[in-house]
């Protein structure tokens, strides 16, 4: 019977000589130095596979790209236990050379290591497509490909969950104006109250609990369901405490590189412990996979939000929206940046004073990984809005641009577990100004994902 550890650890020299062997036979030491190559490959071939590892890492400023360092390097970060890392330079050696058979077969078992079963069958049965394999390799991953099929049927269901808490200090809780006073045209002077009137600040603690629920029906089809809950308590200001909780169910469809889900999402937001808003709505999202490690995507949901608070109705809203997106990554795949544009319509059908809304913005997101613990990101994004109807304070209809920038650090401590400081700005420029506004918020959150 078919042992994927111990064939992993029985298998593993032979086939790493082999692609090595096979990948020096056609290319030529390049940018790195034959010394150390040939001393990492004997240490790979020694079953030393932590110290090659430590050995190539540093060096790949200057070695990537290269396929005789790229394949000595994806397969000690393998067979040192780092299958995610091995998953990347694997990806960088298909990019140059797409039909080399021995990188497939690694390819496939760095997926297996990663449990991502699916993926590493597909790996496999391109390998077994091409003739006159050699007898032993053939062997040995038809073995793994089974191994793998078996395990992809008995992980039908995947359940993800997380659970995260912070604090932090908000610098405007309620996104109001600095202005102690205003003159509005059609009312006179106009004194805003705090904290939801005038800019205030306060500290504040956070909970957020969610999870999702995966089901593979067939190869291309599965069902999912999930849901999140989030909450914020201030600690002066206690009315301006709020939470949400929202829902999603709905089905998925791959196409190899291609993925579809669709589904219906509900949510209630809650403030001062009582119920404010519910929504109910629909999404469909498409995302496709390109050579290079690079994926395109695009979306479309609507929304209708229904106020609970008689007082409250005349806000009542549908949203239309449309996004689409492009996200690539850089080098040996720990950078990794995201495009995206977002455009649609808040439809007013509670008689909103300002009514419908068009809006429309970009987004770009830079994410960086220093090492196996250690990231950063950059969030920023602006999106402009224009109302259409006359603003019964101001006498002319809102025109107004909301520009947000975030950056923060993300520290693995342990499995699972990781501490994220995070820094946002926000700014709204408004042709009204008791809508125009800015706000600092700082907060530090730890995150378990089980």
């Amino acid at each position: 019977m078919f042992s994927p550890k111990k064939t992993l650890a029985q298998r593993a020299a032979q086939m790493v000589v082999m692609s090595g062997i096979a990948l020096m036979s056609t290319f030529a030491f390049a940018a790195v130095d034959q010394a150390l190559l040939e001393q990492a490959e004997a240490l790979l071939k020694d079953g030393k596979a932590e110290a090659a590892y430590q050995l190539l890492e540093p060096q790949e400023q200057v070695g990537a790209g290269d396929l005789v360092y790229d394949n000595l390097l994806a397969n000690a970060a393998l067979e040192s236990g780092r299958p995610s890392k091995a998953t990347f330079v694997y990806e960088r050696i298909l990019a140059v050379e797409p039909n080399y058979v021995g990188v497939r077969a690694d390819m496939g078992r760095a997926y297996f290591a990663l449990g991502d079963y699916g993926r590493a069958k597909v790996e496999f049965e391109s390998v077994l497509a091409v003739q006159n394999l050699p007898l032993d390799l053939r062997a040995t991953v038809e073995q793994y490909s089974k191994a793998a099929e078996a395990r992809a049927a008995s992980k039908k269901t995947v359940v993800t969950a997380y659970a995260e808490v912070g604090f932090g200090h908000d610098s405007n809780i309620g996104s109001t104006t600095d202005q102690a006073q205003l003159n509005l045209p059609a009312f006179g002077l106009y004194l805003p109250a705090p904290p939801s009137g005038l800019k205030t600040s306060d500290a504040y603690s956070t909970l957020a609990l969610g999870g999702e629920i995966t089901h593979q029906l067939t190869d291309q089809w599965g069902v999912f369901g999930g849901g999140d809950f989030r909450g914020r308590a201030y600690q002066t200001y206690f009315d301006s405490g709020n939470g949400s909780l929202d829902a999603r169910l709905g089905l998925s469809y791959s196409g190899g590189a291609w993925l579809v889900r669709a589904g219906l999402t509900g949510g209630q937001f809650w403030q001062k412990n009582d119920l404010l808003r519910n929504t109910v709505g629909g999404t469909v999202d498409w995302r496709l996979a390109l050579a290079g490690g690079s994926q395109v995507s695009a979306g479309l949901s609507t929304t209708q939000a229904n106020h609970v608070p008689a007082a409250l109705t005349k806000e009542d809203m549908k949203t239309y929206a449309l996004n689409v997106g492009w996200l690539t990554s850089l080098g040996d795949g720990t950078t990794v940046i995201s495009l995206t544009g977002s455009g649609g319509l808040e439809q007013s059908i509670g008689g909103r004073d300002d009514g419908d809304k068009q809006f429309w913005g970009p987004r770009a997101f830079l994410q960086k990984t220093f090492n196996d613990t250690l990231g950063a990101y950059v969030s920023a994004g602006a999106t402009a809005s224009r109302y259409a109807a006359v603003n019964p304070l101001y006498l002319y209809a809102r025109e107004e641009v909301l520009y947000d920038v975030a950056m923060g650090l993300t520290w693995t401590v342990a499995k699972g577990l990781s501490i994220r400081p995070q820094l946002s700005l926000v700014k709204n420029t408004s042709n009204a100004d008791l809508y125009s506004y800015d706000k600092v918020d700082f907060s530090i959150n730890a995150r378990y994902d089980f």
